[in-house]
């Protein structure tokens, strides 16, 4: 939640699946910075979330303890896991 408060300047529910529920769905090609991207890495659906930002890179915290990064969309791991995006603010 840390790196949300920090980019977004808002708290948000603490788990992914309740962050999944708020906000307007997406679509992946009209993305803007800020939104939420979703995916399943845990065999279930949107249980990581990241922020776009741009030029289809995400940032994301990978687990609790490791170093927040940046990643592209693209890559097959992610491309393959994909749940769906979501915009929180107007």
């Amino acid at each position: 939640g840390h790196v949300f408060k920090q980019t977004l300047g808002e708290s948000l529910p603490r788990s992914t699946e309740e962050i999944s529920r708020i906000g307007v769905e997406q679509d992946e090609d009209r993305l803007l910075p800020g939104d939420l991207v979703f995916y399943n890495t845990l065999n279930r659906s949107n249980s990581h979330v990241g922020i776009y930002l741009g030029d289809g890179q995400f940032i994301h915290s990978p687990s609790t303890g490791k170093s927040v990064t940046v990643v592209n969309m693209n890559e097959s791991y992610w491309r393959k896991r994909y749940n769906g995006a979501r915009r929180i603010k107007p």
